[in-house]
């Protein structure tokens, strides 16, 4: 019998500690208990589930990591003249000085996890919803990483350089229990990474519809139509990505809100935008996060807004509200204002906007100019803005929805990832005199870490490193 390691906690009953690493196998042994104990109890697979979403809340991930690096790897943010130098490198786009590797591990990490829950579901003890909505909950997790996975170590489906390289990530759908299931791998194909993506997020909507529990911070059918939403943009399938929008936007426990009743909508707890939020409390606080990165002291006050980004914004856009100057004269953003507690606040992984801009780009796309100046008039009406006197057309019009996805997902992780999608030149803030990357540029993806290439000889490093 395969035996896997967990340790037991009060309340939770059992929290797991084995976890694939970095596509391998990393173990801290603890107490041993037999897998069917864990597997065929709902406290068993729930405790797994919590461990996975717990993964989301890593610096490596979404606390700060996914939300921050694309903003100083592109040209939404440039550095505080004195700063903790944790950026240095990305602000320059240094060789080697990208995203953190511990992307890789904390992702694999929940992928086991996600696994271990999909494979061991139907021997759970309780009823058929319940094992559906753990079961879609876990399959919707494990696409969101290796979204993640792909978004930084891998081209995109028609980026035109994955005629030079192809490679995605190790894919893995199988637990890994003990030493034996830790074999070496290479990396899949993009697009056998972006087909299985696909595969576990339709699966997870029809497990979700109707049997979710009606929260932003847990993965509800609004996410996983939003999910699926992000991955068709990526894949550039418009029709898909303009459906799945619109369903989740239909779904969604959150509207989209106005600003003129002047409230900070990042200091409410849930964001009534939220349509996948994660939740922290004050146990969760770290000088790794976002508002320690962008907060004037006590934060580390690292992440400024750019001339550049603040320059896109109008004098009547309420937009500007989310700004502020602190008494040393720089500028710094409010979305990341510690409403939790020090240090801590909720990230919110996908938003209501987000979905009314891919809507407004795939119909760009689809030829559909009116429908998609239709959708960005939605979100303007909702910033203070008017109806546009006369619409952009044509490259001004795919311009003007860059420009919008700037203006409102600033400092939430899209930057960099949307110049890559669009193999775009990365244009870099004037102050700092840095050149900018070319689309082909080795340094678009992120190296590998070493230790694992040398480690696993099957693991082909990216090109350049």
């Amino acid at each position: 019998m395969k035996r896997f390691i967990l340790s037991v906690t009060t309340g939770l009953l059992l929290m797991l500690l084995i976890s694939a690493c970095d596509g391998l196998l990393d173990t801290e042994p603890t107490i041993q208990i037999s897998s069917d104990q864990v597997t065929t109890t709902v406290s068993g697979m729930e405790a797994i589930l919590i461990s996975a979403y717990d993964r989301l809340r890593d610096e490596n991930l979404y606390r700060y990591w996914i939300m921050g690096a694309p903003e100083i790897l592109a040209d939404n943010s440039q550095l505080h003249p004195i700063n903790s130098g944790r950026f240095s490198g990305q602000a320059e786009n240094q060789i080697g000085s990208h995203f953190t590797s511990g992307v890789w591990s904390t992702s694999y990490r929940l992928i086991n996890e996600a696994n271990i829950i999909i494979d061991g579901i139907e021997r759970t003890e309780t009823t058929q919803a319940t094992r559906d909505r753990i079961k879609g909950e876990a399959l919707f997790l494990r696409g969101l990483a290796y979204h993640e996975l792909h978004r930084v170590y891998a081209y995109e489906p028609n980026h035109p350089m994955l005629s030079e390289w192809s490679e995605g990530v190790i894919m893995r759908t199988n637990p890994t229990l003990g030493l034996s299931d830790a074999d070496m791998r290479p990396r899949s194909s993009v697009a056998e990474g972006y087909q299985q993506i696909e595969a576990d997020f339709l699966e997870a909507a029809q497990l979700l519809d109707g049997n979710d529990r009606g929260s932003v911070h847990f993965v509800n059918l609004a996410t996983v139509h939003a999910g699926l939403a992000r991955l068709y943009l990526y894949w550039e399938r418009w029709a898909d990505a303009y459906e799945h929008a619109g369903l989740a936007l239909e779904n969604a426990i959150g509207n989209l809100t106005d600003y003129s009743s002047g409230a900070n909508i990042f200091d409410m707890l849930p964001n009534p935008e939220a349509i996948f939020e994660l939740s922290f409390d004050n146990t969760h606080g770290s000088s790794g996060s976002m508002n320690a990165v962008t907060s004037p002291p006590p934060g580390w006050f690292d992440l400024l807004p750019s001339d550049e980004l603040l320059a896109l914004y109008s004098d009547d856009d309420l937009r500007n509200n989310l700004f502020a100057v602190h008494t040393d004269g720089f500028p710094y953003i409010l979305k990341y204002p510690g409403t939790v507690g020090q240090n801590t606040d909720n990230i919110v992984v996908f938003r209501i906007p987000e979905m009314i801009l891919i809507q407004a780009e795939a119909a760009f796309e689809l030829g559909q100019e009116a429908t998609a100046i239709g959708h960005l008039n939605t979100l303007r009406a909702a910033r203070g803005l008017g109806a546009y006197d006369t619409p952009p057309s044509g490259q001004a019009l795919f311009n003007e929805i860059f420009d919008e996805r700037r203006r409102e997902l600033a400092f939430e992780g899209h930057r960099w990832f949307d110049l890559k999608r669009r193999a775009m030149e990365v244009p870099k803030p004037a102050v700092n005199l840095n050149p900018p990357l070319s689309f082909d540029d080795f340094r678009i993806l992120a190296p590998l870490s070493g230790t694992q290439v040398e480690n696993n000889p099957l693991l082909n490093q990216n090109p350049g490193y």
